[in-house]
This record gives structure tokens, C-alpha cells and sequence, in this order.
């Protein structure tokens, strides 16, 4: 996964001048090209043939790297051992061919492309139901680009798999610690662009209030519009980390809750996460959430509810109550899995949470979470990937693809606000805000 900004040769390293190098070692390789167009993956693809047809003696001086004179179309050329390289939008439809190693340039236009949901979702169902399926078990995937928005193709799969991938980031003004041993400050492509250029493009973003475009183009870490966020960056920092619960003789729980936002559409379809809050008040006032958010099926959902609500059980710390968003047809999703509790013998008080329709969930989220944000006594248990996705959530709130996991806390705050005051909206507004 490499990331870097707009014109800083990430074609040429990445679809142009690696192919070739493949080939050189593997003339048998099976390579696929995938792009925003279709017609700019072809134009990397023929480029890459040109360079294998150039200086394949130089790649391969044994001689068994050529491309077949009966099939060199720049969008789908073989070599005379049964290699190929297949170039075509990841936009569209990709089936039918096997391939050892995937190199992805530029999934997204531009922010008009990675601002669409609709758009990320068929990049998103491409990669994992078409591409990927098609790689053999030693295979690579390549994901080369300039990061557009936090829940693009890059987001999304650092936010599901981390563990999977070799992130190279690489940011137009080098940070502390840079992978490429620059100073802090200095600029990344020198010798095309002068210090003074990359200082004069940050300041004119800043200056156009724009940020947040530097941010995720240049920066190569895009959060959304900073003007607009909700919560600002100083209600962030490493007193909301938490290895464990605060269990002491002067500190006792006194209620713990669990929320669920469903997160779910009438089709089923998993685009946003179900988000379970598991949240902990103690006497000192402080909150501690433990998070669970992912993208599954409605059956998986129930199960997990189920499963959730019984290890509380297990461990002698049942929740004092369930609240679960039951907006339009996610009422159905809250019977269903009070049905399943009922059934197995778990005996929880469920609140279906419905939101009027004229109120902002964000300015909800914002009320909700803020005092607590702003004085220190919200804090999640363990750096978990779904602990760290749903902060991330909050900072990005409302410019973010996904507001689940604070949505969920905020939920679960107001569980807490009717197990303290038995109202759901304490008049003097100042339960766990004090």
C-alpha cells in the first residue's frame, strides 16, 4: 500500500516500470491493472509492453521474456511463456482471469469519485468479490494512490485489516520519523519541486480554508473539513486509552449499559457498520466504552447480540439495560433479537431508541459526547481496531463516511442518563456532563 501525492511519479513506479520487472523474473507472471478508466488503465498496460518490448534483453538476457506478436492489444497482452497483463477499470466488472500478482493506480478520480457512496461501495464490491478472488495463493496485491477520502478503497482496508498490509505513506513535507530519513519539513520530490513550492501550495490551502484538501491529497491523510468537525483535535489525546477497567476500592461500576446501532439498510446490504457499545460508569464519573463495530449480516448481528449479552452475564456483570436504534425498519432488528434473548434465557431490559425525525444525529452526538470529550472522562478499554475506529469516527464527525461507533456511544450515554435520573432527557441537562 503506497501512498503519495498527485503527480510524484506513481504511475511510472507502479504500472509502468514494475511490470516489467515482474516479467523479468517470472515471464510465465499473470498481472492485473486496474484503475479509475478503463482507457488510462490501457495506456499504463501498453506503456509497460512497450518497456518489456525495449529492453527485454537487458530484463531477461536468456531470452524468455517476449510478447506474443498475436496478442499484444494494450489493454491485454501475453508473453510466449503464458504470461499476461490485463488492464481494465476497477470501476467496472473484472471476471475470468486468474492473476499472481493485482496492481490498483488511482481507484478514484478525484473527490467528486471518492465522495459517493455508491462509488466507494462498487470499488469496495469489485476489490473483494471480483479482483481479489482472482489472485493464487502466493499472490500480491499492489495499492498505489493519492488517498481522496477516509473511507476510499485505502480507508476501508486499513480499517478492516491492518494487519494485512505494508503501508508506505509517504507525505509531500516530511513529519517526524520519516520512512524515507528526511528532516522533519522537507519537501519529498526535490528535484522536480522546489522546498518553497510545497510550502507555498500548504499555505494557500490553509489560506482558502481548504486543509483538509492538503490534508488528504498531500498529507496523504485525509480527515474531512476541519473547519466543520464537531470536536476539536484537543479533545483527543492518550488519557483516553485504557488497558483495563479502573476496578479499585475506592472506584466501583456502578451501571453498565450496551447500545446497538444496526446500521443496516432494507436489503441487508453490510455498507455501514453495526456498532455495539459496551459501557462502563464508575463513581468517580468516568465512562470507559469497549467497542465492537463491523460490517455483517443481519443473522451475524443477532448472533453477536446474543453472544455479547450472555459473556456480560457470564462474567457476573449483566447489563442494567439494552438500547438499540429501532428508526423505520430497524424496529424489526431489535424484536428480533429481544426474541433471541427471550430464547435462550437472557433476561435484559431492551429500550428501542427511536430518533425524531427533525433532530441531527451529529448535533445529538455533539451534546452527547462533548462535556464528557472536554473534561477527560470518556475513555475506551484497549486499543482495539474497532476502539480505534470508532475515535477516528469521532474526529471526523461530520465530514466522515461513518458516524456508527459515536452514534452507539452516544446511545449508551443516554442509557446511562435514564438508569441515573429515570428520564431519558434530564431537564437540567447535566447528568455525566458535571
Amino acid at each position: 500500500m503506497i501512498q503519495l501525492p498527485p503527480q510524484h511519479a506513481k504511475s511510472l513506479i507502479a504500472s509502468r516500470l514494475f511490470p516489467p520487472i515482474v516479467f523479468a523474473q517470472d515471464p510465465s507472471a499473470k498481472l492485473m491493472l486496474l484503475s479509475y478508466g478503463a482507457e488510462l488503465a490501457s495506456g499504463h498496460g501498453s506503456i509497460a509492453r512497450d518497456y518489456v518490448n525495449e529492453f527485454r534483453e537487458h530484463l531477461d538476457p536468456s531470452g524468455r521474456l517476449q510478447v506474443r506478436r498475436d496478442s499484444n492489444a494494450k489493454n491485454n497482452w501475453r508473453t510466449t511463456s503464458d504470461g499476461h497483463m490485463y488492464s481494465a477499470s476497477i470501476q467496472g466488472t473484472v471476471t475470468g482471469r486468474a492473476a499472481t500478482g493485482i496492481i490498483i493506480d488511482d481507484a478514484f478520480k478525484g473527490s467528486e469519485d471518492s465522495g459517493s457512496i455508491r462509488i466507494r461501495d462498487k470499488v469496495w464490491d469489485t476489490y473483494s468479490a471480483a479482483a481479489e478472488t482472482r489472485l493464487t495463493p502466493d499472490g500480491f496485491v499492489i495499492l498505489i494512490g493519492t488517498p481522496w477520502h477516509p473511507d476510499d478503497l485505502f480507508g476501508r482496508l486499513l480499517a478492516n485489516e491492518a494487519d494485512q498490509w505494508v503501508r508506505l505513506r509517504f507525505p509531500a513535507i516530511a513529519e517526524a520519523d520519516d520512512a524515507l530519513g528526511r528532516a522533519e519539513g522537507e519537501g519529498l520530490f526535490l528535484s522536480k519541486y522546489s522546498q518553497e513550492w510545497y510550502e507555498a501550495k500548504k499555505r494557500a490551502f490553509e489560506l482558502r480554508g481548504q486543509s483538509h484538501i492538503w490534508d488528504a491529497l498531500y498529507n496523504c491523510s485525509p480527515t474531512g473539513d476541519g473547519s466543520l468537525r464537531a470536536f476539536p483535535d484537543e479533545y483527543f489525546g492518550p488519557w483516553m486509552w485504557v488497558e483495563e477497567l479502573p476496578f479499585n476500592s475506592r472506584n466501583r461500576e456502578e451501571f453498565r449499559v450496551l447500545s446497538l446501532d444496526p446500521s443496516k439498510s432494507k436489503t441487508g446490504k453490510a455498507g455501514d457498520y453495526g456498532a455495539f457499545c459496551d459501557l462502563s460508569l464508575f463513581s468517580d464519573r468516568h465512562i470507559y466504552a469497549t467497542m465492537h463495530l463491523a460490517r455483517e449480516p443481519l443473522p451475524a448481528l443477532y448472533a453477536r447480540a446474543v453472544a455479547i449479552v450472555g459473556a456480560a452475564k457470564n462474567e457476573g456483570r449483566p447489563y442494567r439495560r439494552f438500547i438499540i436504534e429501532s428508526n423505520q425498519f430497524q424496529e424489526a432488528v431489535g424484536l428480533a433479537i429481544q426474541e433471541r434473548l427471550n430464547a435462550v434465557g437472557l433476561d435484559v431490559p431492551i429500550d428501542l431508541h427511536l430518533t425524531p425525525s427533525d433532530q441531527s444525529k451529529h448535533a445529538r452526538i455533539q451534546v452527547d459526547l462533548g462535556p464528557l470529550l472536554a473534561q477527560k472522562r470518556l475513555h475506551f478499554v484497549g486499543q482495539t481496531v474497532s476502539n480505534k475506529l470508532t475515535l477516528q469516527q469521532m474526529k471526523e464527525i461530520p465530514n466522515g463516511a461513518h458516524d456508527d461507533g459515536p452514534d452507539a456511544v452516544s446511545m449508551a450515554t443516554q442509557a446511562l442518563n435514564l438508569l441515573l435520573t429515570g428520564t431519558k432527557r434530564p431537564s437540567d441537562n447535566k447528568v455525566l456532563r458535571t
